[in-house]
């Protein structure tokens, strides 16, 4: 695989796309996927705010400093070791494209070399048996006791590896202007655990707390909204 020579991409059909990103396979290494800046948003970002370039250092690239920020934390804790994550999808570097800069990552594959189906994909399908249901809790276990900060928990983004396990492959970082879940484990664990509330309801899997409990869940959803507001409108004046 060629490091060095720019990607030609704006002539391949993306295999994936968000409101910020558009995704590639690797046309060298099926086994790599390339992430791109959405060309829709930059318009989208650039009409809105003509000076959001030169207030940004990195400008519209903000989803891949978050990306690459979390898989650094994530290894924070075992510096000099080979010690990757498995619910996290490996970043292998930066190159640049036709497209402009780009982030390589590891793909998610199933046992044919096709991309592996989402946590949607096995609820729509009828495939979450008890094998997948126990690797959702080891993963939603992780999710909550790590120090890795999530946006976007949901069935799209977390891609079933035929080892047996889930793989988050979006939706990484803290969006809001003050990082305060950075700073503060207590908030992030309080997020994550609304995050992870939302995800089941998602997927059909809801909890029904009870009593002193449901009440307790009550007032810290409350908590966790007024801040994630806070955080927004912060993010909107920082802008």
């Amino acid at each position: 695989m060629d490091l060095i020579t720019p990607l030609e991409l704006s002539s391949l059909e993306p295999v994936g796309q968000g409101a910020q990103k558009l995704v590639f396979r690797h046309p060298d290494d099926p086994r790599v996927l390339v992430k791109v800046v959405n060309p829709r948003f930059i318009d989208r970002r650039d009409r809105k705010d003509r000076f959001y370039q030169k207030r940004r250092r990195i400008g519209h690239h903000r989803a891949f400093a978050r990306e690459m920020t979390e898989h650094l934390v994530s290894r924070a804790r075992t510096p000099g070791r080979l010690a990757p994550c498995r619910h996290m999808q490996n970043i292998l570097g930066v190159v640049d494209t036709d497209m402009g800069a780009a982030l390589l990552v590891e793909a998610v594959l199933d046992e044919q070399g096709n991309l592996a189906p989402t946590l949607r994909d096995l609820v729509d399908v009828g495939r979450l048996g008890q094998r997948e249901e126990r690797a959702l809790e080891t993963f939603l276990d992780w999710a909550l006791n790590s120090r890795v900060l999530i946006n976007d928990l949901s069935a799209d983004n977390l891609a079933w590896h035929p080892d047996g396990h889930f793989v988050m492959i979006d939706g990484l970082g803290d969006r809001a202007g003050i990082p305060i879940r950075a700073v503060s484990p207590r908030l992030n664990r309080l997020y994550k655990r609304k995050k992870i509330r939302q995800l089941r309801e998602e997927i059909g899997r809801k909890e029904q707390p009870t009593g002193i409990g449901k009440a307790i869940a009550v007032a810290l959803a409350i908590i966790v909204a007024l801040l994630a507001l806070l955080a927004t409108q912060m993010e909107l004046l920082l802008e």
